[in-house]
């Protein structure tokens, strides 16, 4: 077999290999990269958030299940224990946010919520609870009128911004089919500290009351001034957790509160209502450090670490980073509670404990790990830590070494899975959970791995055709494996015999030298082609999704080709065309004896079939000739 590039004929032992993978390699862009045996085995769950569905994948990065929902997320999804899916969605109907759903396995709608209105919006996260109520995390509005009675310094807003959205956490008890109860609620708007004007509600000296949070604390002039965007509850404490991104801070608030003594500074096991119990991340805003002892930039995904894993009862977050440091890290936190649940409140301007994480992922170089917004993680049984850094769609597990032991790209984009090769733009993820596979949720469930979620374009391998040096009385036979995972439309063979290229169905119907039916090894017959003709072939195909691909890459400046030998009869010495006569014994011995020219075909007058041209060829034809001996076998 030879092959033609752009007028130039090479052998194609040397460059077959290179055109074959050159037509099918595809530069990896998506799916799962590095899967180590340190890893946690288990099952990924995530929603991309430009997508309208949610993925369980296995460790390879192939999907388990999938649930198509009516609206993108908006943010977090959990799989509960009885294998339902919740989580907010972003309805237009409810101003893009709001909606909280539950799922069953098969995707059919249980249960909804809408926490929406003009004055309030479920935003970012919510939590599901051991009594089977859910947290929701809020926002609530406020005028510009009651922002500044209550001590708002007006200069520090953008101009136009006339109110203000704090933070505010509500417990709803689900109703089913719909609906729901609010049975206990907490709002920041009411544990709030300023030292602005003295005439206005709050006024106070804000180091004295790390518990309580300064109105005028803003490193933004927006309305959304603090930007919560996690919420987790702690069975074993009664409290909850709360990521506030704007100011760079975790609190800790009393969940055994009534909701009367939740708006007040009194009542819980705590004694505190419902001020901050704890509060770590930036200092400044409690009068309490400076630049240098701030800890948490733009921080996501603040929780405790369950019960029973490695550093259990710690606080692990994603630290996004900016604010001047561009790099992230994910940062466990050793806090400051004692075994009765109580954290000591320090002294007016001294700041909460600890100075510094316990553990911290970072990457080095630093700037190779920077997600600036989303993002999450999450401490797996093994110790290693699941990450999510939510910009790339990168979710990735570390050893405590801070070693990469899996690694997966959401190939989920604007528009839908990309093709393996393609860029996922806007493959945003906001986080992911590593369950394991023994998780209630997932019992008695069909985890049958199926394909990975990106896709795999149209692919051309193995092209060849038989024999690899075709006479002119020979059919030529060409095949190649074709795999379309989006489905096949065309598969065609492109030939040139000298008057431009024709196409020729390629088939995988068992009957054109392809093997089985439907075992992706496609075939054409090519009818016998006159000697001393060049052959140049490519092979062309289309998916069911617009993808294509030709074997080999670039056509027709690059194609297969082959010389077509002169056919031939075995004893045809002379190559007459009137087989085995006196003319083919004289022309043999002028060829052996006299220097006389070489048989037109070689192979011609191997008539023993012994794969030299030697005496014993001379014999053999006189004896044929004259003796009657036996026929000429040439191979």
């Amino acid at each position: 077999m030879l092959l033609s590039i752009g007028g130039m004929v090479l052998a194609a032992a040397v460059l077959f290999n290179l055109f074959i993978g050159q037509a099918t390699a595809q530069d990896q862009t998506v799916g799962l990269y590095i899967h180590d045996s340190a890893a946690y085995d288990g099952y990924t769950l995530y929603s991309p958030l430009r997508a309208e569905a949610t993925y369980l994948i296995d460790m390879h990065g192939r999907q388990i299940h999938s649930w198509t929902t009516e609206f993108s997320p908006g943010n977090s999804v959990y799989l509960l224990e009885n294998g339902h899916l919740l989580m907010p969605q972003r309805s237009p109907a409810v101003g893009g946010g709001g909606l909280i759903r539950e799922l069953d396995w098969d995707g059919t709608l249980l249960w909804e919520y809408i926490y929406s209105d003009s004055t309030v919006k479920q935003h970012h996260d919510i939590e599901p609870m051991p009594n089977g109520n859910v947290l929701l995390l809020a926002w609530e509005f406020l005028t510009l009128e009651e922002a500044i009675a209550n001590g708002r310094d007006s200069s520090i807003m953008d101009a136009g911004i006339l109110q203000l959205w704090p933070t505010h956490v509500v417990e709803v008890e689900p109703i089913y089919p719909s609906g729901g109860n609010i049975v206990w609620e907490w709002h920041l708007w009411d544990h709030l500290i300023q030292d602005f004007d003295a005439t206005k509600l709050n006024y106070g000296v804000v180091a004295d009351h790390p518990e309580l949070m300064d109105i005028n604390f803003a490193l933004n002039g927006d309305d959304d001034w603090i930007h919560a965007n996690s919420v987790q509850y702690n069975p074993v404490l009664d409290q909850i957790i709360i990521s506030c991104r704007r100011p760079s801070e975790i609190w800790i608030i009393d969940h055994s509160t009534t909701t009367e003594e939740a708006a007040s500074h009194s009542g819980g096991n705590s004694g505190m209502g419902g001020d901050f119990l704890y509060r770590w991340g930036n200092p400044i805003g409690y009068d309490a450090g400076t630049e240098l002892d701030q800890q948490l930039f733009l921080q996501h995904d603040a929780q405790w670490i369950p019960p029973g894993l490695p550093g259990e009862g710690n606080v692990l977050l994603f630290n996004n980073g900016g604010q001047g440091r561009l790099w992230s890290t994910v940062d466990e936190i050793e806090t400051t509670v004692d075994g009765n649940g109580h954290y000591p409140q320090p002294a007016p301007g001294v700041a909460h404990g600890p100075s510094a994480a316990s553990w911290f992922y970072i990457a080095d170089p630093t700037g190779d790990f920077y997600a600036s917004f989303i993002s999450g993680a999450q401490r797996l049984p093994n110790g290693n830590t699941l990450i999510c850094s939510g910009p790339q769609g990168r979710l990735f597990e570390v050893t405590t070494a801070g070693e990469i032991v899996w690694e997966y790209i959401s190939p989920v984009g604007n528009a839908g899975p990309v093709a393996q090769g393609e860029a996922a733009d806007g493959n945003n993820v906001f986080r992911c959970t590593r369950i394991s596979a023994d998780y209630a949720g997932l019992q008695g469930r069909d985890l049958t791995p199926g394909p990975p979620i990106e896709l795999y374009p149209v692919s051309i391998a193995a092209a060849s055709h038989a024999p690899l040096a075709p006479r002119s009385d020979d059919s030529v036979i060409v095949t190649a494996i074709i795999a379309a995972d989006s489905g096949l439309m065309v598969a065609e063979l492109y030939v040139d015999t000298g008057n431009g290229y024709e196409s020729i169905a390629l088939l995988d119907d068992g009957a054109h030298d392809d093997g089985l039916a439907g075992d992706s090894l496609f075939g054409a017959v090519l009818a016998p082609i006159a000697e001393s003709t060049l052959v140049s072939y490519y092979i062309y195909c289309e998916d069911s999704i617009g993808g294509v691909t030709s074997n080999p890459a670039n056509p027709p400046a690059t194609t297969y080709s082959f010389m077509v030998l002169p056919g031939y009869e075995c004893g045809d010495i002379d190559h007459a065309g009137d087989g085995m006569n006196i003319s083919d014994l004289v022309w043999l011995v002028d060829f052996m004896f006299t220097g006389g020219p070489p048989p037109p075909v070689l192979e011609a007058a191997d008539v023993n079939g012994s794969g030299a041209i030697d005496i014993a060829d001379l014999v053999y034809v006189v004896d044929f000739m004259f003796n009657g001996g036996p026929p000429p076998v040439c191979e």
